[in-house]
C-alpha cells in the first residue's frame, strides 16, 4: 500500500502521509514575503483603471472599485492557465517526444522541443510526486531527467517574466525528499532518484533557456527553517487545526491577577 497520496480538487491538491495531511513544498515556501508581487499588483490594478477609465466612470463606486481591485487576480489566473498548458504540453513532449498545440502556444513548443534536443534530455520521472516522510512534507517535481551532457538532473519548467530565488528552496524541497511515487495504476513507489544537479527551464516567446539552481544541503536546510516557520504560522492562526495555539491572549485586567 503507497504511504503517498496526492488528492488533486479544482485547481488545487494536497497530499498525505500514512493517512495524514502534510503540507506541500510550495504552499511551505509561499510564507515567504514576495514585495515584487505587491508591486506587481498595483501596477495592473492602476493599469485597469486608466485602460478602462471611460467605462468605469459610468458605473457605481463600489463596483467600480472592485473591478480595479479584482483586475490582477484575472491578469494572473490568465498567466497561470497558459503556464499551466505549456508546462502539460512540455512534460508530454519529454515524456513521448511529441505534443499537439493549438497555434497559439505553437512556438514555446517548439521552443521545449529544440531545447530538449539541444541538451538531448531523456525523461527518467515526469510529474511524479514526492515526499519526505521523516520531515512531513510533500510536493510535485516537473521532470527528471538524464543527459549526456549534464548528467542526472532535476528541472523544473517556468514560464513567468522571470525567475524567483524561492525557486532553490522548492527544488532542494523535491532533491532531498525521501520517496518517489511514479504515475501509474496503482503508482509505484520507491526511494528518490539522486541527482547531480538542478536546474530551470525558463520558457521564452520563443526560446528556453537553462538556468542553474543552487539547490544542496544549505538550501535544504533554509527550506527545513521555514517549515518551522510555517508550522508555527498555521498552529497561531488557523483555527480549525486541532493544536491551534494563539500566542496572543484574551485581555486580562488588575482584579484577575492575584498579587505575588
Amino acid at each position: 500500500m503507497n504511504r503517498l497520496k496526492r488528492r488533486d480538487y479544482g485547481n488545487g491538491h494536497s497530499y498525505t502521509i500514512d493517512g495524514v495531511k502534510v503540507p506541500g513544498a510550495t504552499t511551505i515556501i509561499g510564507k515567504l514575503d514576495k514585495p515584487a508581487l505587491i508591486d506587481w499588483a498595483a501596477r495592473k490594478s492602476a493599469g485597469y483603471a486608466i485602460d478602462h477609465w471611460d467605462e468605469l466612470t459610468q458605473l457605481p463606486l463600489m463596483e467600480r472599485a472592485k473591478l480595479i481591485q479584482d483586475a490582477r487576480w484575472d491578469s494572473n489566473k490568465k498567466a497561470i492557465v497558459r503556464g499551466n498548458r505549456i508546462h502539460a504540453l512540455a512534460e508530454k513532449l519529454g515524456a513521448h517526444g511529441e505534443a499537439q498545440p493549438p497555434a497559439e502556444l505553437l512556438s514555446q513548443v517548439e521552443a521545449v522541443a529544440r531545447f530538449l534536443d539541444r541538451w538531448e534530455l531523456e525523461t527518467i520521472a515526469n510529474e511524479a510526486s514526492v515526499a519526505h516522510t521523516e520531515y512531513r512534507y510533500a510536493g510535485t517535481l516537473d521532470v527528471i531527467a538524464r543527459s549526456p551532457k549534464l548528467g542526472t538532473i532535476l528541472l523544473d519548467y517556468k514560464t513567468g517574466a522571470g525567475v524567483f530565488g524561492e525557486v532553490a528552496l522548492q527544488l532542494a524541497a523535491y532533491r532531498y525528499a525521501d520517496l518517489l511515487q511514479t504515475a501509474g495504476k496503482p503508482p509505484t513507489e520507491g526511494p528518490m532518484i539522486p541527482v547531480d544537479n538542478c536546474y530551470v527551464a525558463h520558457v521564452l516567446g520563443d526560446d528556453v533557456e537553462l538556468l542553474p539552481v543552487e539547490a544542496n544541503e544549505e538550501t535544504f536546510d533554509a527550506f527545513l527553517y521555514l517549515m518551522e516557520i510555517f508550522i508555527w504560522h498555521e498552529q497561531a492562526t488557523n483555527r480549525k487545526l486541532d493544536d491551534y495555539r494563539p500566542p496572543v491572549g484574551a485581555a486580562i485586567y488588575p482584579e484577575q491577577v492575584k498579587a505575588s
